[in-house]
């Protein structure tokens, strides 16, 4: 049994769904991928059991269908070596897989297909429908306030609800908040859950800017990416998630509009003489002005004031400045609005007129 692809037809899928194998494996046919030939289509997919990837494209020719293992780190390197343009010739003699491209020859070894692990999806599951880029954005102003390899294991990954026609994205991490919504199209019933971070990484490097269409796919336990491109299906995080509605501060008072890159590149400026560990810095609000300072465990100081829209009463509050960077960095609107309780409360940051993006950060004791 033999094919024929070129080194472009092969890279593109292979580089694909390597990010998905793990150097350090469990198992020993989880650090191959699986190859599939099915007339002059090939299906390359990998798993690490939690997340399942599969990409497509086209052969030249074939001798017959055929399903194999390849081990990926190996296939890949072997890929980007290889000429461009060139022709790369795939040959299965019992359990070893040989390629040329050129003069070169090689011969790896391959384990049964048989028996390489492929995640189902079962029971009732809800289809979405959302365009790429749309998609992207929601991730794009979420994905920062996910937990990291925090205990609190629920908090490791994005949170999806969807209700009626509306997707609701939302991260945290215990400190702050991200959320974000956009309309839909839905096929099944309301349904939430928790997708774990590498899979929102993952999906993050496989969406683009285009306008066509993404299908996510819902289940109790699984979860199902899908576009042109690509599909994979990802474990999800079994947990209870936190009522993020309930942490969404309302009634406040103390609003401030400014230019959001301005305010940007004065947290910037602060920041740099900001406490390394906590990077906490001061906001000081009234008449007018947004003063923020800083000071670190050497006594160095830095301090500046930016002109605002500032309704309200005088007042001082601390936050981490890493927080509102990572905000002020995922809008693009020219304006921002912060909404402020007392100096012991949340703040709330949103685009003007616009509650679809909404951002919580607590405040620090300074």
């Amino acid at each position: 049994m033999e094919f024929s692809i070129t080194k472009e037809q092969l890279l593109q899928p292979l580089t694909v769904v390597s990010s998905v194998v793990e150097r350090r494996q469990t198992l020993p046919i989880l650090s191959n991928v699986h190859l599939k030939i099915d007339g002059n289509r090939l299906t390359l997919t990998a798993t690490d059991l939690e997340l399942e990837m599969s990409a497509s494209g086209t052969i030249k020719s074939s001798s017959g269908n055929l399903e194999i293992t390849i081990p990926a780190r190996k296939l890949l390197d072997i890929c980007k070596a290889a000429p461009s343009g060139c022709l790369i010739k795939i040959s299965i003699i019992e359990n070893k897989v040989r390629l040329q491209t050129g003069r070169a020859k090689f011969a790896l070894v391959s384990m049964d297909a048989r028996e390489y692990p492929n995640i189902e999806i079962s029971g009732e599951v809800t289809q979405v429908q959302i365009s790429n880029i749309e998609l992207k954005k929601l991730l794009g102003l979420t994905h920062f306030a996910m937990a990291q390899q925090d205990v609190r294991y629920y908090l490791n990954g994005l949170f999806l609800d969807i209700t009626e026609d509306t997707l609701t994205v939302v991260g945290t991490e215990g400190h702050r908040l991200a959320m974000a919504r956009s309309t839909i199209t839905i096929n099944g019933l309301s349904r939430n859950l928790i997708v774990p971070r590498k899979a929102i990484i993952e999906m993050m490097r496989l969406l683009d800017d285009s306008e066509n269409t993404a299908t996510l796919t819902l289940a109790n336990d699984h979860f199902r990416f899908e576009n042109e491109a690509v599909i994979f299906k990802s474990k999800v995080i079994d947990g209870n998630f936190p009522d993020y509605q309930r942490v969404i501060p309302t009634g406040v008072t103390n609003k401030v509009c400014c230019s959001r890159a301005e305010l940007k590149e004065v947290l910037s400026r602060v920041a740099i003489l900001a406490n390394e560990k906590y990077k906490a810095v001061r906001f000081k609000m009234g008449n007018g002005l947004l003063g923020i300072m800083a000071n670190n465990q050497e006594n160095e100081e830095a301090e500046e004031d930016l002109e605002v829209d500032y309704q309200g009463d005088n007042l001082e509050i601390g936050f981490n400045a890493s927080y509102f960077l990572d905000v002020l960095s995922a809008l693009s609107t020219d304006q921002v609005e912060i909404h402020f309780g007392d100096s012991s409360s949340s703040c709330l940051i949103l685009e003007p007129d616009n509650a679809d993006v909404q951002y919580v950060i607590m405040p620090m004791r300074l």
